[in-house]
């Protein structure tokens, strides 16, 4: 392949691995070869961009995501990420920014991924009774300035995301609380099939309480006599009082009688 012909197909601000180079043609010599002649830059192993041009965190997913021989996503941008991605980052807290990723259990960023100051801070998190095959669960979205597209976890699955891995302790923060907040738009039939296919009894019940307090009118569509919330109580927060709708323990505020 002609090396101008190649530079085109990489997209603008993109990694490319070893892999997705030999599904065009470039085996790993002469991927090296464009390295010392100067049109690709080595960024670590088994991963290279364009000489010349800037690298986000996004660069580094769609490495990942593009790599060959994938049925879904292996890993995408979910949780607190997705939101802001989606509009909602005005209700998150200002501050140093993390990436928030998730994917399976066997899920893991390689090590010019982990290496890359130019990624900032990223952080890799197991989806947590959310199959990636459940509907509804991933949308496209185009990083600006950039010449590709990636696959990130759409709002209804992101706020299952975030509740999944967030600790009991801060269930009920205001940074949750308010985020939930400013969820109006979230489409109940998704949410309903993406909590009937939710694993984590946990989450179904937190999701719930939560979305109760909001009061946003896709609540009042969601049909939780359809899920699976599993038997008996529990605990999501220490000296609280017992939800009887839920059988979870939460803050007085939260609670179905207050």
């Amino acid at each position: 392949m002609k090396i101008n012909q190649l530079l085109h197909k990489i997209p603008y601000g993109a990694v490319v691995t070893t892999e997705w180079l030999a599904s065009h043609g470039v085996t790993s010599d002469q991927a090296r070869k464009l390295a010392l002649g100067g049109w690709l830059t080595r960024v670590g192993h088994g991963a290279y961009c364009r000489t010349g041009e800037p690298l986000t965190w996004e660069s580094a997913v769609f490495a990942l995501q593009s790599s060959a021989g994938q049925a879904g996503p292996p890993l995408w941008p979910g949780g607190q990420t997705a939101l802001a991605l989606h509009g909602f980052a005005h209700y998150l807290p200002m501050g140093e920014r993390t990436t928030h990723l998730y994917g399976s259990k066997a899920a893991r960023l390689p090590l010019w991924f982990k290496r890359a100051t130019w990624a900032g801070n990223v952080v890799l998190q197991p989806e947590k009774g959310l199959s990636a095959g459940l509907p509804g669960s991933f949308t496209d979205y185009a990083p600006d300035g950039r010449a590709f597209r990636l696959s990130i976890a759409t709002p209804e699955r992101a706020v299952l995301e975030w509740v999944a891995v967030i600790p009991n302790e801060l269930l009920f923060s205001s940074e949750l609380v308010d985020t939930f907040s400013g969820l109006n738009t979230l489409r109940p039939r998704r949410l309903q099939t993406l909590l009937e296919g939710c694993r984590s009894v946990r989450t179904k019940r937190a999701f719930l309480v939560l979305a109760r307090y909001a009061g946003h009118a896709w609540y009042s569509r969601l049909k939780p006599c359809h899920l699976k919330l599993g038997t008996g109580k529990r605990q999501l927060y220490q000296g609280g009082v017992l939800d009887k709708e839920y059988l979870v323990t939460v803050p007085e505020a939260f609670s179905d009688e207050h």
